[in-house]
């Protein structure tokens, strides 16, 4: 089986069509300009259960050419049965019977053709299955991750959308994860441009996260028996039970949970992998919240956002006391950052002047969930 899945993503590069600016470009920067998508006019083009689903960045201003454009599914004219508008992104729905080869469209100064992705449901069906986005993230912090939560939590599927990853080629990603035990994963290449936050906080322009969450919820995991949205530095915990069983038990399908930081050692020699994060700074920033979904439960028409369900009311009396994650600082590239927020307290590079205690409980999860791997020999070799 292929572990690779690909994106039928529509360009408008070779176009003079262009996306406006959600904030004023000469305000916010250059790195803000660089950063933000202005060509890709749908990330993926897939077929499932009688509709062809388009899932774009914002359209903003792309939306009324859209309106005065001939869609066409294998040639034959088709027509937009439905959009849907979230914060950020759209999805355009058009009907078809049966899975088209291609689709294209023809409007005011681009055309453009894609084929149809195939609906992946059914090979992810069943499973406990997390995803997440990643760039660079080194080979050996998946590999720790799947072994932790195989242990922990009865992890049997992983979604990993590489964002464009410049130190391996997604061979060694599939590499770290083969012999895991895991029934099924899925490498999807997305070397797209991720989007910055602006100048007044604001993450509208960063469209690319949000959108494949839910291409993954409509194209991959619809199926799925849970689904856990965390990163590869963030390892859950549950109390009497998997993160998987405690979402699938609830009345919504759905556990929220919020995590804490943890800080590895400095004089550790494996100080960059998850086994090592035992200590705690008292002051450190709470980690906004994740959560576990079962796809089909009662939430299955709502929006999956990075930390929340778009829509859902009432998020922080929903968190769960039983459930939560410990956030590995040292186990990441920090690649989402702004450049000049890379040193600060709280980021990558200044933690080993914070006055850090060992912490007991969090010492035994990372034994129990990296215990039977022999990780912790694993780790002083490879460190």
């Amino acid at each position: 089986m292929s572990h690779r899945i690909s994106l039928s993503t529509a360009d408008l590069g070779g176009t003079g069509v262009r996306r406006n600016f959600v904030a004023d470009a000469s305000v916010e920067g250059s790195s803000y300009a660089a950063a933000y998508d202005r060509t890709t006019l749908w990330y993926d083009a897939f077929w499932r259960d009688g509709r062809v689903y388009l899932v774009c960045p914002k359209l903003l201003n792309f939306a009324p050419l859209l309106r005065k454009a001939v869609f066409r599914l294998d040639g034959r004219i088709a027509m937009i049965a439905k959009r849907r508008s979230y914060q950020r992104y759209d999805i355009l729905e058009l009907l078809s019977r049966v899975c088209p080869v291609e689709i294209s469209v023809n409007g005011p100064g681009f055309e453009v053709a894609t084929p149809v992705s195939p609906d992946e449901t059914d090979r992810f069906a069943c499973l406990n299955t997390h995803f997440t986005m990643t760039r660079n993230s080194r080979p050996e912090w998946i590999r720790d991750y799947a072994i932790f939560n195989r242990k922990k939590h009865g992890l049997e599927a992983m979604v990993l959308f590489d964002n464009g990853s410049t130190e391996y080629p997604l061979s060694t990603l599939e590499d770290a994860l083969n012999g895991v035990g895991l029934a099924d994963f899925a490498i999807i290449s997305v070397p797209l441009r991720y989007g910055r936050k602006t100048t007044r906080n604001s993450s509208r322009a960063k469209f690319l996260q949000t959108a494949l969450m839910n291409i993954a919820r409509l194209r991959i995991l619809g199926r799925a028996r849970a689904v856990l949205n965390a990163d590869i530095d963030e390892l859950v915990w549950a109390r009497q039970g998997s993160v998987f069983d405690k979402a699938v038990n609830s009345y919504l399908g759905l556990s929220v949970f919020s995590g804490e930081w943890r800080y590895p050692n400095a004089d550790s020699a494996a100080r960059s992998r998850h086994i090592s994060h035992d200590h705690r700074w008292e002051q450190s920033r709470a980690c906004p919240f994740k959560y576990c979904i079962v796809p089909q439960g009662r939430l299955r028409n709502f929006s999956w956002d990075v930390h929340r369900v778009t829509g859902l009311p009432f998020k922080r009396m929903l968190r769960r006391t039983d459930v939560g994650f410990i956030h590995c600082h040292q186990v990441s590239t920090n690649w989402k950052a702004l450049p000049e927020r890379r040193g600060v307290p709280g980021n990558a590079g200044s933690w080993q002047t914070l006055d850090l205690t060992f912490d007991s409980r969090t010492r035994q999860l990372l034994d129990e969930g990296f215990a039977s791997q022999s990780c912790w020999q694993q780790t002083k070799a490879c460190a």
